[in-house]
């Protein structure tokens, strides 16, 4: 392609992974597949990271059999925020994106993500869940997410479906301002409240939602 004229959009990818072998190759071959769509929206090169976060299965070696694909390994488990910042350290993309290794959500919905965040210069673009048929998501999760989502939009005065969300795309020069973040898997709520605080340029796109491959490592309580 020929890029004269303009800046090159690279668009990096991380996945963070926890003992996730029963469905990390399923995901990578869905990231990988997506590369022509995202040309067809302005995204010039794909880089995909997944950061094993001290498993204790087989995803590691099951990562290294994908070409391209850079692995990079914690020797313990830190958590999935500092799995996700550790990949975000060694990225090189211009537009920096997220989804979880399990299957619940769509790698296929990260070039409408990326036209957002080009087309409306989003600095936070976030796939929010949808409500109705197409999500899968449990019952009590979800009464969860929608309370949390409403306080979230009444301390921020400004209305968000989906606070928790863990398929994103972040503008890499947005990022600054977003930081500091936590290492566990308050990660992306708190990144919401950061993007309000700091008056981030966000938006919010629909997707749909699957369960996941394996036990979820979630606790709703909690």
């Amino acid at each position: 392609m020929n890029c004269r004229g303009r800046n090159m959009n690279v668009l990096s990818v991380v996945i963070p992974a926890y003992n996730e072998e029963q469905g990390i190759a399923h995901i990578v071959e869905r990231v990988l597949s997506i590369q022509p769509e995202l040309q067809k929206n302005g995204v010039d090169e794909l880089e995909l990271i997944v950061v094993d976060d001290g498993s204790q299965d087989h995803t590691a070696e099951i990562v290294t059999r994908f070409a391209g694909v850079t692995l990079i390994r914690h020797p313990t488990n830190r958590g999935y925020g500092a799995a996700i910042k550790t990949g975000f350290s060694k990225a090189r993309g211009n537009l920096l994106g997220f989804l979880d290794a399990d299957g619940t959500y769509p790698p296929e919905y990260f070039p409408n993500l990326c036209k957002v965040a080009m087309e409306d210069r989003a600095d936070l673009v976030v796939g929010y869940r949808m409500s109705g048929a197409d999500s899968e998501m449990p019952l009590v999760r979800r009464i969860g997410n929608i309370v949390f989502a409403n306080l979230v939009s009444l301390l921020g005065n400004h209305r968000i479906s989906d606070s928790a969300s863990g398929m994103r795309v972040i503008r890499r020069d947005a990022l600054p301002r977003l930081y500091p973040l936590p290492d566990g898997l308050n990660f992306t709520p708190v990144m919401s409240t950061r993007a309000l605080h700091e008056h981030i340029c966000w938006r919010e796109t629909p997707i749909p939602y699957k369960e996941r491959v394996g036990r979820s490592k979630l606790s709703v309580v909690h």
